[in-house]
C-alpha cells in the first residue's frame, strides 16, 4: 500500500478523481445487475446562471440518487441541459452592449442582436457546468442538451404547430400581466405579489342630468382616464334604479354607462365600482359580459398615452399624485384612506406589473390540465413529501389561458406565418421553416415577431432531450430506455413553472408522464432561517465552501438537511462539523491502514469470528438496511444521520478502541481476523458513504481495492445480508456500551483521574448479560479502567459511599472510599445543598404568597413555579448523592 498523506487535502484529491470518472466514462449508462434503467433530467440552470446554494442543494440530492442507483445495478443515465432564459438573458446581453458600445438592441437589429446572444452564450454558457463539476456532478455530459438546439426547436415546432392546428393554441385580445420594464407580456406564475403601501381614494362620479352623485373608492385613481362602465349589483335597492342610465368619469367627463353586474360586492366598499377594462383583470371579465369599450391608457414602457390627456408622458406614479391633485381641485376627493395590499410585480424586473389588454398568443390548458392532475390522483406520478401535490393541484385544478408569447428578440420564434398577398392574408403555423403560403403559393410573408415563453420549451425537456420528434435522435439516445424518466428533483418554487407544464405537454405528446416520482427539496436559508439575497447580504457561495472546507463536507452538510422539510438553515459551524467528520474517516482508515497487510480480502468464517465482530457486522447491515431505505424514499437527512452514527458512534468510538489491543497483540490470528473484518467494514463504510461523499471514499477505495475490483462509483452499493444478523451479539454489545459510557460518566462526575483504576459492582438478573460482562472484563479495564468488576443478583445488598447509575437491565456501583477524598465531597456537597436550599426557599416563599400569585402576571408565576421545581429536583438528587458519599 503507497503511503498515505497524514491530512486530507481535498484539493490533492478532488479534480484527480473527477478527471479519471470522465476519462474511464463512469457516468455512462452501462447494463446492470438489475436489468433495469434509471434516469433523470437535470433542472436546466440558465446559460446567464451562477452556481447558487439552492443550485448545490438540487444537484447533491440527484447526484446522491444517481450514485446510489448506479451502484444498486441499475442501468442509469443523468441528463444535463441548459435553459435559454430569454428573458434574464437578453436583459444580460443589452446591458453588456448599452455599457461598451452605447448602443441598443434596435441599433444593431434582430438578426445582429441574436448573434451576439449566441456569442456571449458560447462565452459563459457553460460557467455554471464547470462549477457543477467541482460539485462531483456525474452527469453524461455527452447528453448535454441547450433549449435552443436543433432538436429542442424541432420538438417546440412540432407541439406549437400541432395544437395551433388542433385549436388549443389561439391569439386573443386579452388582458395579461405587462411588465413595463421588459416591455413583455409574463404569465401569472412570473408575478410575485407584495405588500405595498398605498390608498383607497374616494371620487365622486355625477349621474347625468340629476344631481346624484355617486362615491366610488379606488386604489388606482389614474385609471379613471380608461373608465368605460361605472357598476352596480343589480339587487343593491340603492342603487338599483340607476342601471340604464350614465355617470360622468371626471377629468376626461366621458360618459359611461351605469351597468348591473353581480360582481359588485353589495357589503363591500361603497357599492358602486369603475370599470376599467383595458387595465383590470376583475373589469376585463365584466366588459367581456357587457361589451363594453376597452380603453388602453398606457404605452409599453408604462407611460401614460394620448388617453392621458395632459398627463400624457407621465410616469404611473407621476400620473397618480398630478390625477389626484387634479381631482381635489375638481372638488371630487371625498377622502384618502391609507391602505397596505397586495401588489403584482414583476419576478425578474422586480416592477410593478400592469394588466394591459393587448394581443398574445395563449394556450387552452384545461384538458391536458385535466389528465395531469388524474395522472397524481391515480399515483402514476407520486410527489415526495406527498403534501406538495396540493400546491401541484391548486393550479391545475382551476386552469386559465397560459399567455406563450414573449416580446423579446432571443428565444423561439412563434413558428406562425402571415401571408401578405392582398387576396390572400393567410395565418398558419409549419413544423418546418416555410417556403412560401400553403395556400396562394406567394413566398411574400412574414413570421410573427413574437417568441415563446422559456416554460414551453423546458416544459417539453424531458422529451427532447431523449431525441424527440427526431426519430433517428431517439435511437442514438435511448427514448425507449429512459422514456419515461424515473425521478425529478426540484426546488417548490417552480411547481408550477416547470413541473405542471412538463406533465401537461409531455403527457399529451406521449401518452405517458414523464417521470414516476417528484422529490421537492427545501430551500436553503441561512442560519437564522431568512432567505439568502444580495440586500441582507447573507449569501454563501459553494464555490468558497468548497475552496475552504471541501466538496464533500459541503455536500454532507446539505444532504443532513434534506429530506421532507421546507428550509434547510446553513451555517458554517455545520459545514465545519462535517468537514470534522471527512477528517475522522481520513484519520481512521490511516490508523487501520498499516494492518491490513495481514487483511484478507474476504471474511473469516463466521465459527472464528468474536462478538465485537458479529457485532459490528450486525450493525453495520443494520445501517445498510437503513441507508437503502432512506435514500429510495427521499429523506437523506436520514441516510445522512444514521451513516454518520454508525461511523462515529459504533465504527471509531468502539470497534476501533476496542482492536487496539488485538492489532498491537502477539496473537497473529487473532490479528487476522480482526484486521480481516476491519477492512471489509471499511470497504462497505466507503461505498454506503461514496453517494453522498465521493472524493474521500474514492480515494480511500483506491488503496483498500484489489487490482481486479473496478472504481467504487461503479462497485456495488452495500445491501443488507441476512447472514449477518446476529441479534444476541447485537443486544449484548449495545449493553455493554452503555455501561462502559454510565461508568465514565459516572468517573467524571468526581473528576478521577483518567489513568486511575477503580472497581465497580454490578446487580443484574440478565444471566447472559451477566455471562458477558464476564467474557469481556479484560475490555473494561481497556475502555473504563476497571480493574476490579463484580457481578450480583438485584437482590444483593448495595454497597455505600458509592456512586451509582441505573439502566433498563442493570445498576451501575463505583465504590468511592479509597479513591477520592470522601469528606471534601460531603463538604462540597452540603454547601451546594445549602444554597440550592436558599434559592429554593425564595421560589417557594413567593408561591406561597397569595398576592404575588393575584398580582404578578401569569408568565412570572410560571417561571417561578419551574424554577422552584427544578431547585426541588436538584435538591432530591443532592441529598441522594450525600447519602451515597456517607
Amino acid at each position: 500500500m503507497s503511503e498515505m498523506s497524514k491530512t486530507y487535502s481535498p484539493k490533492d484529491v478532488e479534480q484527480k478523481w473527477y478527471n479519471c470518472w470522465l476519462e474511464k466514462k463512469s457516468f455512462k449508462p452501462v447494463d446492470g445487475k438489475k436489468e433495469e434503467t434509471f434516469s433523470l433530467l437535470m433542472p436546466p440552470p440558465n446559460v446567464t446562471g451562477k452556481l447558487h446554494m439552492g443550485h448545490a442543494l438540487d444537484q447533491t440530492c440527484q447526484d446522491v440518487l444517481v450514485r446510489f442507483k448506479r451502484m444498486k445495478g441499475y442501468k442509469t443515465l443523468w441528463i444535463p441541459g441548459k435553459d435559454h432564459a430569454g428573458i434574464s438573458t437578453q436583459a444580460v446581453v443589452e446591458k453588456k452592449l448599452y455599457q461598451e458600445e452605447g448602443k441598443t438592441k434596435h441599433d444593431l437589429g434582430r438578426e445582429e442582436f441574436e448573434k451576439r446572444i449566441w456569442q456571449w452564450k458560447e462565452q459563459y454558457g457553460d460557467e455554471i457546468f464547470n462549477q457543477l463539476k467541482l460539485m462531483g456532478v456525474s452527469c453524461d455530459w455527452d447528453y448535454d442538451t441547450f433549449t435552443m438546439d436543433e432538436i429542442p426547436n424541432q420538438a417546440v415546432r412540432k407541439v406549437f404547430t400541432e395544437l395551433y392546428n388542433e385549436g388549443l393554441i389561439y391569439q386573443s385580445d386579452y388582458i395579461v400581466n405587462w411588465d413595463p420594464i421588459l416591455q413583455s407580456a409574463i404569465s401569472d406564475a412570473e408575478v410575485e405579489h407584495k405588500e405595498v403601501k398605498g390608498a383607497f381614494y374616494h371620487i365622486l362620479y355625477q349621474v347625468q342630468g340629476s344631481d346624484t352623485q355617486l362615491e366610488i373608492a379606488t386604489t388606482r385613481p389614474e385609471t379613471l382616464l380608461g373608465d368605460s362602465a361605472v357598476a352596480v349589483n343589480p339587487n343593491d335597492e340603492r342603487f338599483k334604479h340607476l342601471i340604464g342610465k350614465y355617470a360622468i368619469v371626471p377629468i376626461c367627463n366621458r360618459e359611461v354607462p351605469i351597468i348591473g353586474d353581480e360582481h359588485v360586492d353589495i357589503e363591500k366598499g361603497t357599492g358602486c365600482l369603475k370599470v376599467t377594462p383595458g387595465h383590470d383583470f376583475n373589469d376585463f371579465e365584466i366588459g367581456q359580459r357587457h361589451q363594453l369599450e376597452i380603453i388602453n391608457i398606457l404605452n409599453k414602457d408604462g407611460t401614460l398615452n394620448d388617453q392621458g390627456l395632459e398627463f400624457k408622458g407621465m410616469s404611473v406614479k407621476e400620473a397618480r399624485k398630478a390625477i389626484v391633485s387634479k381631482l381635489e381641485e375638481l372638488s371630487v376627493i371625498v377622502k384618502i384612506e391609507e391602505h397596505i395590499h397586495q401588489v403584482g410585480h414583476g419576478q425578474r424586473s422586480d416592477e410593478i406589473i400592469e394588466p394591459i389588454v393587448s394581443k398574445q398568443w395563449f394556450v387552452n390548458t384545461e384538458a391536458m390540465a385535466s389528465e395531469a392532475v388524474k395522472s397524481v390522483e391515480n399515483e402514476k406520478m407520486k410527489f415526495f413529501p406527498k403534501t406538495w401535490e396540493n400546491t401541484y393541484f391548486s393550479w391545475l385544478r382551476n386552469p386559465k389561458p397560459w399567455c406563450v408569447s414573449r416580446q423579446l428578440w432571443w428565444g423561439h420564434q412563434i413558428p406562425v406565418y402571415y401571408c401578405q398577398e392582398n387576396n390572400c392574408s393567410h395565418v398558419w403555423a409549419s413544423e418546418a421553416e416555410p417556403q412560401s403560403c400553403p395556400k396562394c403559393q406567394a413566398q411574400n410573408f412574414h413570421q410573427d415577431p413574437d417568441v415563446l415563453d422559456t416554460w414551453f420549451s423546458s416544459g417539453l425537456f424531458p422529451l427532447s432531450t431523449l431525441g424527440w420528434p427526431n426519430e433517428e435522435a431517439m435511437r442514438e439516445k435511448g427514448f425507449k430506455e429512459f422514456y419515461p424518466t424515473s425521478t425529478l428533483v426540484t426546488g417548490f418554487d417552480i411547481i408550477f413553472f416547470w413541473v405542471a407544464r412538463m406533465m401537461m405537454m409531455c403527457q399529451k405528446f406521449s401518452g405517458q408522464s414523464p417521470f414516476t416520482h417528484t422529490y421537492i427539496h427545501g430551500i436553503v436559508r441561512d442560519k437564522n432561517g431568512r432567505k439568502m439575497s444580495k440586500s441582507l447580504g447573507n449569501g454563501i457561495d459553494p464555490i468558497d465552501i468548497i475552496n475552504e472546507y471541501g466538496t464533500d463536507a459541503m455536500r454532507f452538510t446539505l444532504t443532513s438537511g434534506s429530506g421532507y422539510n421546507r428550509g434547510l438553515n446553513l451555517d458554517p459551524e455545520r459545514i465545519e462539523g462535517y468537514r470534522n467528520f471527512i477528517n475522522k474517516i481520513w484519520n481512521a482508515f490511516r490508523f487501520i491502514a498499516p494492518f491490513l497487510e495481514k487483511a484478507s480480502n474476504e471474511l473469516p468464517e463466521m465459527r472464528v469470528l468474536g462478538t465485537h465482530d458479529k457485532w459490528i457486522l450486525s450493525e453495520l447491515n443494520t445501517v445498510s438496511a437503513e441507508v437503502n431505505k432512506s435514500i429510495e424514499e427521499y429523506r437523506f437527512d436520514d441516510a445522512s444521520s444514521a451513516i454518520y452514527q454508525f461511523v462515529y458512534d459504533k465504527f471509531c468510538s468502539w470497534y476501533i478502541e476496542l482492536s487496539k489491543n488485538i492489532l498491537h497483540s502477539d496473537n497473529e490470528h487473532s490479528q487476522n481476523i480482526r484486521s480481516s473484518v476491519l477492512k471489509y467494514c471499511f470497504k462497505k463504510i466507503v461505498a454506503l458513504l461514496h453517494p453522498f461523499i465521493p472524493f474521500i471514499t474514492e480515494e480511500i477505495w483506491s488503496y483498500l481495492k484489489d487490482e481486479y475490483e473496478p472504481l467504487l462509483i461503479s462497485s456495488s452499493y452495500p445491501e443488507h445480508q441476512e447472514e449477518f444478523n446476529f441479534p444476541d451479539e447485537q443486544t449484548q454489545m449495545n449493553k455493554f456500551i452503555e455501561t462502559i459510557t454510565n461508568i465514565r460518566n459516572l468517573r467524571a462526575s468526581v473528576n478521577i483521574k483518567p489513568k486511575e483504576e477503580i472497581s465497580a459492582y454490578f446487580f443484574t438478573d440478565d444471566k447472559f448479560f451477566a455471562e458477558f460482562l464476564y467474557e469481556n472484563r479484560s475490555f473494561m479495564n481497556d475502555l473504563a479502567r476497571v480493574n476490579s468488576g463484580k457481578v450480583f443478583n438485584k437482590k444483593s445488598t448495595r454497597p455505600s459511599k458509592s456512586l451509582m447509575a441505573a439502566t433498563s437491565f442493570c445498576e451501575i456501583y463505583v465504590p468511592l472510599e479509597g479513591v477520592i477524598d470522601l469528606e471534601e465531597q460531603v463538604s462540597r456537597i452540603t454547601k451546594e445543598i445549602e444554597k440550592t436550599q436558599k434559592e429554593f426557599n425564595k421560589f417557594d416563599k413567593k408561591l406561597q404568597n397569595p398576592k404575588f400569585i393575584e398580582n404578578a402576571k401569569p408568565e412570572a408565576v410560571e417561571e417561578a413555579k419551574q424554577k422552584a421545581g427544578a431547585f426541588k429536583e436538584k435538591l432530591e438528587s443532592l441529598k441522594i448523592s450525600l447519602e451515597n458519599f456517607q
